[in-house]
């Protein structure tokens, strides 16, 4: 009963869950406005909930006392692993803030929630709620064909996880150039890796055999030139859902792992 009601409707993410997700954006994100100061300066480097910030920045004027908005840290640019094109540039959610006061030069805010230590530098952006997403359908298993759908693979983790698993989120190198939209899910998989000859040998030398293994190296030979071109299904390693659609890249959950995940391995839309 209880799988059924999971294949009826699986609520992939509520809203408020994106917030420390981060995302790979094709635009630039300008310092129009960022982090200049926090309150206690010198004691403290790092700002945490409750705490004031000062911001500075050319559009300080666009902010309005009371308005909430993100902060979001650069960390770097992101490369399509097949094509080497550039898909984007990788922001970390850092926190939440509520504007306090608009003043000559500077504006205070106060922190209201906070992924990790906000720092100066950090750049200010205005916050939009996600919407919750569901999922109806049901999940792969490691005899599920791949199929023929839209492909492409996994770019990162979130905060750079090498290792990514059920509940966790990822990055695709897929985006609505490629027609994706919100609640898409795809399907995991791994090529098998190249076969390897010393996968042929059960141990031993066969020094004190009572036969010739003569016949035997001939057929092993044999046996090695076919092996090498075997076709094998693809190892599924689980499903997505795609919780936010970018240009180039989108955000996915992982709602299924049957094996461990890793940046590199491949999706197909099902």
């Amino acid at each position: 009963m209880l799988t059924l009601f999971l294949l009826l409707a699986m609520q992939v993410v509520i809203p408020g869950e994106l917030s420390c997700v981060g995302s790979i954006r094709e635009e630039a994100i300008s310092a129009d406005v960022y982090v200049a100061g926090v309150d206690n300066e010198g004691t403290t480097t790092l700002a945490s909930p409750g705490q004031i910030l000062y911001l500075n920045g050319p559009h300080l004027t666009d902010l309005k006392p009371g308005t909430v908005h993100k902060v979001v840290r650069l960390e770097g640019t992101i490369d399509d692993p097949s094509t080497h094109v550039v898909l984007g540039t990788y922001f970390k959610d850092i926190g939440k803030i509520r504007i306090e006061k608009v003043g000559k030069g500077n504006a205070v805010a106060r922190v209201l929630s906070a992924c990790q230590g906000i720092i100066k530098g950090d750049l200010v952006i205005p916050y939009i709620e996600k919407p919750a997403i569901e999922f109806k359908g049901d999940l792969s298993n490691s005899l599920t064909p791949i199929g023929t759908g839209l492909t492409g693979s996994i770019l990162l983790g979130k905060d750079d996880s090498r290792m990514i698993g059920q509940g966790q989120f990822c990055f695709i190198g897929l985006g609505s150039r490629d027609g994706v939209k919100l609640g898409d899910r795809f399907t995991i998989y791994r090529p098998h890796p190249e076969f390897n000859p010393n996968d042929m040998s059960s141990g031993g030398a066969g020094a004190f055999l009572t036969y010739s293994s003569r016949e035997r190296n001939g057929y092993q030979e044999k046996m090695t030139t076919a092996l090498r071109s075997r076709a094998l299904p693809p190892i599924i390693l689980g499903d997505i859902v795609v919780v936010e659609v970018g240009a180039g890249a989108s955000t996915a959950k992982v709602i299924n792992s049957l094996s461990e995940i890793s940046p590199g391995d491949m999706v197909v839309r099902k």
